[in-house]
C-alpha cells in the first residue's frame, strides 16, 4: 500500500513517457521544484514519499539537465518500468473519469502549469459565481498569495464545462495588442482598441480571457489597456484579472481580495516532515502566505515573531543562499521581463534558486524564467543606488553583447537604470530599428528616458515619433504640452504636421509643412517634399482617386529644385522623384509617359537594373488585358518577383497583384493576400501597405468586415493618411446601414 502522497506521485510521474530514462534534457515538472509545485507542497515535504519510492524501485532518481533552467544538472526522478506496472494497476481516478467524458474546452497562451491547490475551494467558487453574474472577476492580493495557482484552478473547472480559455501574463513592455497576442500565442492582432477587442470576442466566442500580472502594464500603456479591457467586460466574452491591490480597473460587484490560507491549509502545506509544534510557530510568523510558507525550508530558523513577511525574505532566505549565487540573483532582479536561462550572464544560478522556490516560470516549449515579484521587490529594495548602479550597468554590458535586434531594448532598460552617460547616443543610434520591432516597448522605454533625463530634447522628438507612428494623438499632444520650451525646428515641425494630419487638419499640417521646409537644409526640403507627394498618392483606397488629382500630382512632382543639392543627393533624389512620377502615371494609364521615365532612370544606370526592370513590370501587368497571354506571362514574372524580392518590395508588388485580381478571380486574390510576409520594418510606406492590407482581409471575408475595416482605418490615420480613412469609414458606414 502506499500513502496518498506516494500515490499521487506516481500518477504525476506516469504523465511522462519512458523515453525520459535516456534523455539528457528533461522538462522541469519531473525536478523536485516541478514536482514541489504539482504537488501543492514545499520542498521537504516530498523527501520521505520519494524516497519511500525509490526504495520501492517504482521511481529512479537521477541526474539530468532541466530544460530551461541553465546548464547545471539536477536530480530529476522517473517511473521506472516496475513503477509504470504498478501505475497501471491502479484504478482510474474519478476526476479523470468524469473529464473524459465531457467535452473540454482549451487553454491557449501562457498558464501556469497546473498544480495541487490546497485549500482555496470557496474561493473557486466565489470567482465562478462572479463571473456568471457580472462577466468579470477582478483577483486582488499580496505578491506570491496564489492569484495566478487559483485561477489556474479555476480554468480546468471553466475547460471541463467546454469553456475555451486565453491567458495572457502581462509584463512592463506589453501594450494592449502585445498582451492579447500573448493569449493566443504570439497571433497577429490588430492595433487599434476597437479592432483589437473585436478580435478578441470573435476568437473566444464565449469563452474567458485571463489577464495575470496586470499591475505589471506599465503606466504609459495602462490607460488603453484598461479601456480594452473595460470593452471586452461589456461583450459575451467573460475575463479574469489578477492583480496587486490596487487594481487599475474597477468593475461593480467583480472584486475578490485574496486572503492568506487557513491554518489547516497552511499546516498541510508545510507537509509532515516538520514536526507540528515547529510548523505552528512558523504559521504564527508568517501566517497563510504560500510563498512565504514555501519558501521555509526543514531545519531552517525559525522567524522571529513580529517579523513581517518582507524581513523573513531577506534575512532568513535571501541571506542564507550561496554567495556564488547572488549575482545570478541580482542580474534577475534588474530584468524587465522573463527570459531564458541561457540568455543570462550567470545562468548556472538558475538550477539553485529554482531549487530554493525563488522562480516563476513562463512558456512551456520555450520556458523563461524570473524572480518572483516577491522576491524581486524585496532584492531590488535592499540595494543602495552604487550597489544599483553597479548591477544594471554589468547587466548592459552582458546584453549589449547578444546580437538580435530585441536584445536592444533589454539592454537599452538596463542603460536607462545605469544613468549610462552615453543613453542618449545609444537610443539614438537604435530608435528607429526598435520602433520597427516593438514600439510598445520602445515607447515605454522613452517614457522612462523623459523622466530621468527630461533634459534631452531627442527623447522628446523620439517619444512623439513613436506615438504618432502608433496614432496616438492624445499622448502626442500630451507630449507638445509637456516638452521643456525649444525651438520649432524642421523635426518639430514635421511632428506637429504629422500631429494635425492624424487629427484631420489637413490645411493646418500643410501650413506646418511648409514652415517646416522653409527652415530645412536643402537636402531635408527635398525629402520632405517627396514624401509628402508620396503620401498624397498613397492617401486613397484601391481602385479610388486621391484628395489631390493625379495630373495635379504629377505638376507637383516635377517641380521639385534639386539644384542646390550635392551630386550623390541630387542622384537619389533623381530617382525617388523619377518613381513617385512613374506610379502616377500608371494610376492616369499613361503608359507613353511611364516609359520615358524608366529611360531617363536608365540614362542614370541600365535598362537591368532591378528597379528599372520592376517599374517596367508594373507598368505591363497594368496595361495588359486580363485573361490575354500577356497578362498571364507578367503576372507569373510578377509571382516570381514577389518570392525574390525585399520583404516591403515583396508586399507591395504583391498588392499591385491582388488589386489587379479582385473582381476577376477573388478566390487567387485571397490565397495571394493570405500569404503574404507582413514582419517588415515599419516605415511611412508600409504603414500605409499594411493599411491596404487589413481593407483587402475586410473586402475578402465579410464576417469580419467591420472588424477589419476599423483596423485599416486606425493604421490609414497612423500613416497620415486622413482621405483614405474617410473613404473607408463611409464604406463601413454604408455596409452597416
Amino acid at each position: 500500500m502506499l500513502s496518498q502522497a506516494e500515490e499521487r506521485l506516481i500518477r504525476w510521474l506516469g504523465r511522462f513517457p519512458a523515453s525520459l530514462d535516456n534523455a539528457w534534457d528533461v522538462p522541469r515538472e519531473v525536478s523536485l521544484p516541478g514536482l514541489s509545485e504539482a504537488m501543492g507542497v514545499v520542498r521537504s515535504a516530498l523527501h520521505i514519499p520519494l524516497n519511500v519510492l525509490v526504495d520501492k524501485e517504482l521511481v529512479l532518481s537521477k541526474i539530468a539537465h532541466v530544460i530551461g533552467g541553465g546548464s547545471r544538472r539536477r536530480s530529476i526522478y522517473l517511473l521506472t518500468q516496475k513503477g509504470r506496472d504498478f501505475l497501471a494497476e491502479l484504478p482510474e481516478n474519478k476526476e479523470e473519469q468524469a473529464t473524459d467524458a465531457a467535452k473540454k474546452g482549451t487553454i491557449s497562451g501562457a498558464p501556469p502549469t497546473p498544480i495541487s491547490l490546497l485549500g482555496r475551494e470557496s474561493e473557486v467558487k466565489e470567482i465562478i459565481s462572479t463571473l456568471k453574474e457580472t462577466g468579470c472577476a477582478i483577483i486582488t492580493g499580496l505578491p506570491g498569495i496564489g492569484k495566478s495557482s487559483l485561477i489556474r484552478e479555476v480554468c480546468d473547472v471553466l475547460t471541463e464545462s467546454g469553456k475555451d480559455i486565453a491567458w495572457a501574463r502581462a509584463t512592463s513592455f506589453d501594450d494592449l495588442s502585445s498582451l492579447f497576442a500573448g493569449a493566443f500565442s504570439g497571433a497577429e492582432v490588430p492595433t487599434s482598441t476597437d479592432a483589437a477587442c473585436d478580435w478578441i470576442v470573435r476568437k473566444l466566442s464565449r469563452g474567458v480571457l485571463i489577464i495575470d500580472e496586470l499591475q505589471e502594464i506599465h503606466s504609459r500603456h495602462i490607460r488603453a489597456v484598461v479601456n480594452g479591457l473595460e470593452i471586452i467586460a461589456k461583450s459575451n466574452t467573460d475575463i479574469i484579472i489578477a492583480s496587486r491591490a490596487p487594481c487599475p480597473i474597477e468593475i461593480e460587484k467583480s472584486t475578490i481580495s485574496l486572503g492568506e490560507l487557513s491554518r489547516n491549509d497552511s499546516l498541510d502545506l508545510l507537509g509532515d516532515s516538520i514536526e507540528k509544534d515547529k510548523k505552528m510557530q512558523v504559521i504564527e510568523v508568517l501566517g497563510g502566505h504560500p510563498l512565504a510558507l514555501k519558501l521555509y525550508e526543514e531545519g531552517d530558523d525559525i522567524p522571529e515573531v513580529g517579523a513581517d513577511i518582507l524581513a523573513y525574505v531577506e534575512e532568513n532566505v535571501l541571506a542564507n543562499l550561496p554567495e556564488d549565487v547572488m549575482p545570478g540573483l541580482d542580474e534577475l532582479a534588474a530584468m524587465p521581463l522573463p527570459v531564458p536561462a541561457e540568455r543570462l550572464a550567470h545562468e548556472e544560478a538558475a538550477g539553485l534558486l529554482d531549487d530554493h522556490a525563488l522562480l516563476r516560470w513562463v512558456g512551456d516549449e520555450d520556458p523563461a524564467i524570473e524572480l518572483q515579484h516577491l522576491i524581486r521587490n524585496v532584492r531590488q529594495a535592499s540595494w543602495d543606488e552604487k550597489k544599483s548602479i553597479e548591477i544594471y550597468s554589468a547587466a548592459a554590458k552582458h546584453w549589449a553583447g547578444q546580437p538580435e535586434m530585441h536584445a536592444r531594448l533589454i539592454e537599452f532598460h538596463h542603460r536607462l537604470k545605469s544613468n549610462d552617460s552615453e543613453l542618449e547616443d545609444f537610443v539614438e543610434n537604435y530608435s528607429e530599428s526598435l520602433m520597427a520591432i516593438d514600439d510598445g516597448a520602445m515607447s515605454v522605454l522613452l517614457h522612462e528616458a523623459i523622466e530621468r533625463q527630461p533634459e534631452v530634447k531627442a527623447f522628446w522628438r523620439l517619444a512623439a515619433n513613436c506615438a504618432l507612428d502608433r496614432g496616438e494623438k492624445e499622448i502626442v499632444s500630451q507630449l507638445l504640452q509637456d516638452m521643456p520650451e525649444s525651438e520649432n525646428d524642421a523635426e518639430m515641425l514635421q511632428i506637429r504636421s504629422r500631429l494635425a494630419l492624424q487629427k484631420g487638419n489637413v490645411s493646418q499640417a500643410k501650413k506646418l509643412q511648409d514652415e517646416a521646409q522653409e527652415l530645412a537644409t536643402p537636402a531635408q526640403s527635398v525629402r520632405f517634399t517627396v514624401s509628402y507627394l508620396g503620401r498624397l498618392l498613397d492617401d486613397r483606397l484601391p481602385r479610388c482617386d486621391p484628395a489631390l488629382p493625379f495630373a495635379e500630382l504629377f505638376a507637383k512632382s516635377q517641380n521639385i529644385d534639386l539644384s542646390n543639392l550635392a551630386a550623390e543627393a541630387r542622384q537619389n533624389s533623381l530617382v525617388a522623384i523619377a518613381c513617385l512620377r512613374h506610379s502616377i502615371a500608371l494610376q492616369q494609364d499613361d503608359f507613353k509617359s511611364a516609359g520615358d521615365i524608366r529611360k531617363q532612370l536608365a540614362s542614370l544606370s541600365s535598362t537591368s537594373d532591378p528597379l528599372i526592370e520592376e517599374l517596367a513590370l508594373r507598368s505591363a501587368l497594368k496595361e495588359a488585358e486580363y485573361g490575354s497571354s500577356d497578362w498571364h506571362k507578367e503576372s507569373e514574372i510578377l509571382r516570381k518577383k514577389i518570392h525574390s524580392a525585399p520583404p516591403l518590395r515583396a508586399l507591395a508588388l504583391r498588392l499591385i497583384l491582388v488589386e489587379r485580381l479582385w473582381g476577376n478571380d477573388n478566390v487567387a486574390a485571397k490565397i495571394l493576400l493570405d500569404e503574404a510576409e507582413l514582419d517588415i520594418q515599419l516605415i511611412p510606406t508600409s504603414r500605409r501597405l499594411l493599411a491596404i492590407v487589413w481593407y483587402w482581409r475586410g473586402m475578402f471575408d465579410d464576417a469580419r468586415s467591420l472588424e477589419c475595416w476599423r483596423e485599416a482605418i486606425h493604421r490609414f490615420r497612423t500613416a497620415e493618411c486622413p482621405h483614405a480613412a474617410q473613404q473607408l469609414a463611409l464604406k463601413m458606414h454604408a455596409k452597416l446601414r
